[in-house]
């Protein structure tokens, strides 16, 4: 779109204090400031507006026909190369010689990778750039979302070794102040949304919170979940400093950044060590 793509880009940053450096006490980690969702029909009746001849609705028909096209090509071995980037379908897995004349579907992994465009590259690079500092506060703190394998072992995920969160399997949330708890009526727990497409959010109450610590809360993703769903993660407590003395009204977190299922984390992600603060911290 001529008339959206002459427009300066403004992308919107949150700096959060960097829990994670023993030596330094200055220092954030930059995560963006995520907004709405949009799909093919907002995105269609936008351009509607721009082109007379065409409706909303047959800008949709289009753009999904084009879609579900480019879709079909991916599947089939070629790659697609659009305004966003460049696409081509990839395979993980390993086989034995009386499997290839049947591959099992289930015993290796297709995905579609992406390249940004150059286009896509220099509207980033353009784009205004502004800073919300988000300094230190009482109340929970979640700094990454990661697989139970990962916060046992964030040396590998240093080395690019990094395994998924998978549903059906412990999932674990990093930070400060996280331990949940609270009365039977305060909503006290963790909450899923899906972000990628309308769900029913999933909700995890204290009592199936293991581990459920101050650093350190864990979960097992639903079975149900769907591989590649992106999802962001709510936590609420209603805990206070003093053990068994709750707080008046519940205080409640959301990570900015979502995290997708089946998909690695990256080396650099907040969290993914460890620190030596094991205090509690208080909630004001």
């Amino acid at each position: 779109m001529e008339e959206k793509n002459s427009q300066r880009s403004v992308l919107n940053l949150l700096a959060q204090e960097n829990l994670l450096t023993k030596d330094i006490d200055n220092d954030y980690y930059l995560s963006i400031r995520r907004q709405d969702t949009l799909d093919i029909k907002a995105l269609a009746k936008e351009v509607a507006q721009n082109h007379g001849g065409k409706t909303a609705s047959e800008v949709e028909m289009l753009t999904n026909e084009v879609l579900e096209l480019a879709a079909w090509y991916l599947s089939n071995g070629f790659s697609v190369n659009t305004p966003l980037g460049y696409f081509q379908t990839n395979v993980q897995g390993i086989v034995t010689a009386a499997e290839l004349a049947a591959i099992d579907t289930g015993r290796i992994k297709l995905s579609v990778g992406y390249t940004m465009s150059q286009g896509m590259t220099a509207m980033l690079g353009n784009a205004k750039i502004n800073v919300e500092v988000d300094k230190a506060k009482v109340g929970p703190e979640i700094s990454a979302v990661i697989s139970s394998q990962d916060a046992k072992n964030p040396a590998a995920v240093t080395r690019g070794e990094s395994v998924p969160v998978k549903a059906g399997a412990t999932t674990i949330i990093r930070g400060r102040n996280l331990k949940v708890d609270g009365p039977a009526d305060s909503g006290a727990g963790i909450t899923l949304t899906r972000v990628d497409e309308e769900a029913e959010p999933i909700f995890i109450s204290a009592t199936d919170l293991y581990p459920n610590e101050p650093k350190e809360v864990g979960f097992i993703l639903p079975a149900s979940v769907p591989d590649g769903s992106t999802w962001s993660v709510t936590l609420k407590t209603q805990i206070g400093a003093r053990p068994g003395v709750f707080l008046k009204e519940p205080r409640e977190f959301t990570l900015q950044s979502a995290f997708t299922v089946g998909q690695a984390s990256s080396p650099t992600t907040p969290g993914s060590g460890d620190d030596d603060d094991s205090g509690q911290g208080t909630f004001g």
